[in-house]
């Protein structure tokens, strides 16, 4: 099998010992979940966590009729000094090497969010987020290949616009249920879950 060289924006990331981008919020589309899930052989909500979000998104989710919407982002791990309260915990798939480096442990299968940091499409133009969060550089445009970026935005873009629209034919099935139907994070994972496997079916058979 021949393993692809890294590209440039790759490099650089992998050269980072200290990963401070993986301590923020890291929040996935369903594909995502679906392709870890699958990869690993794992449930999603084992490496998944929930939270409310106070404004109406169009990835958020219900489980009842009270109003309550939701999002998932990826859980996180243990904190390497417990005592130091106020720094955030890392993304659970990060990993602590010996000598202190950190390496994203889904490797290939890290989220697309996670795959272009730290750019962003701003009136179809590529930038880099000012809000990235990375203490290891200052990010240029010179660090990335903008026609290879801008392909991998474009498919953070559909992903994202697939699964909005997957979590609105959700919220319509909760807005109809009966009221003693019961609804939790498990059942629209496995929601989530079947409408990719039926995805995947439809264009392997293509």
């Amino acid at each position: 099998m021949t393993l692809l060289a890294p590209t440039k924006k790759e490099a650089i990331w992998l050269s980072c010992a200290q990963k401070t981008c993986c301590y923020a919020a890291v929040i996935p589309t369903g594909q995502d979940v679906w392709r870890i899930a699958r990869a690993l052989g794992t449930p999603p909500p084992s490496f998944l966590v929930y939270f409310q979000t106070p404004q109406p998104r169009r990835d958020a989710f219900l489980l009842d009729r009270s109003g309550r919407s939701f999002r998932i982002a990826l859980s996180k791990g243990k904190k390497a000094r417990p005592t130091r309260t106020n720094n955030p915990a890392p993304c659970i798939f990060l990993v602590r090497l010996r000598r202190g480096q950190h390496r994203c442990g889904l490797g290939d299968l890290r989220p697309n969010v996670c795959r272009t940091f730290p750019s962003e499409v701003v009136d179809g133009v590529v930038c880099i987020r000012p809000d990235h969060g990375c203490t290891c550089r200052e990010w240029t445009l010179t660090d990335v290949d903008l026609s290879e970026e801008m392909d991998i935005l474009d498919e953070r873009q559909a992903g994202a616009e697939a699964y909005c629209q997957l979590v609105a034919s959700w919220n319509a099935r909760i807005l109809s249920s009966p009221d003693d139907v019961d609804h939790d994070f498990t059942s629209f994972c496995a929601y989530l879950m079947a409408a990719y496997d039926e995805i995947e079916q439809a264009e392997a058979a293509l």
